[in-house]
């Protein structure tokens, strides 16, 4: 993840801009909506970004996917048409911005606890970079002398993504201090891949269905007639994508580079404004 950092210091520096300059004078004003947290159920709409990534797992060589077990003729093939390599490196090569957008639902369980349901659709993409893993010089086998560079080939594939989202959770609130609130948020989510799959389908094979556990943190604030929130989130994904169900029988098969992935799981990270 090679800008992953930079991202969660600019969405947190963002948030706490947000919170603190047009927000800050809201702790001398006297309470709005004072009532607002006691009512039983009340409904709004979120708008928000994210960036989407990958934790990888990848196999040592090609060769030890499980979908190569007794085809020595899928085998022999890539012997030729890729000179020998099948050892490769992948990576999340660039993270884009994406967009979400949905509903809420908010249930009050008592004075500091809410129970939320937020269905929605997150939009976004991911880049990955594969790497032939081959040695830096090309050795010469009888006198053991380097003859020249070895060549390296980065071949890169974008995974764009349509998710719709179903999370539910449970805030626990802080003390109201004036008009501003902070909480923390703990929950899981289901997400269904709507983007169709044609381009990343021909390089690797992926589940559509995602799980996930969430957790996050954010700061309601009051204003006369809505509450506005801002939210850091992060979505951790539970499941493997990665299918290991490849047609080796097929006349276009996968490219030998394909089956290097392992185990395939999701990262999201999200910032939200919620109105309510």
């Amino acid at each position: 993840m090679r800008n992953g950092g930079k991202f969660v210091l600019f969405v947190l520096l963002l948030q706490l801009t947000g919170a603190l300059s047009p927000l800050s004078a809201q702790l001398t004003r006297d309470e709005n909506l004072s009532r607002f947290d006691d009512r039983p159920l009340h409904f709004g709409f979120y708008l928000g970004a994210n960036t989407m990534d990958f934790r990888m797992q990848h196999f040592t060589d090609v060769i030890q996917n499980p979908v190569f077990d007794g085809n020595d003729n899928l085998k022999s093939r890539g012997e030729v048409f890729y000179n020998g390599i099948h050892s490769y490196r992948v990576e999340t090569y660039l993270l884009k911005p994406g967009f979400s957008v949905g509903g809420v639902v908010n249930m009050r369980v008592n004075s500091v606890i809410d129970f939320r349901c937020t269905p929605g659709m997150s939009l976004g993409s991911r880049q990955v970079k594969f790497t032939d893993n081959i040695n830096q010089y090309i050795i010469d086998p009888k006198i053991g002398a380097q003859l020249y560079p070895g060549i390296t080939t980065d071949r890169y594939l974008s995974i764009p993504s349509a998710y719709i989202d179903f999370p539910v959770g449970f805030r626990y609130k802080g003390f109201r201090n004036g008009n501003l609130r902070p909480y923390i948020y703990g929950g899981a989510a289901y997400r269904r891949d709507l983007e169709s799959k044609r381009i990343s389908e021909s390089v690797v094979h992926l589940n559509r269905n995602g799980y996930y556990a969430e957790v996050a943190f954010g700061l309601d604030t009051y204003f006369p007639y809505f509450r506005f929130t801002g939210e850091f989130k992060f979505s951790y994904g539970f499941n493997n994508l990665v299918r290991h169900d490849a047609d080796l029988t097929s006349t276009t098969p996968l490219p030998y580079y394909g089956y290097v992935l392992e185990k395939l799981n999701s990262n999201i990270f999200s910032l939200i404004f919620y109105f309510e």
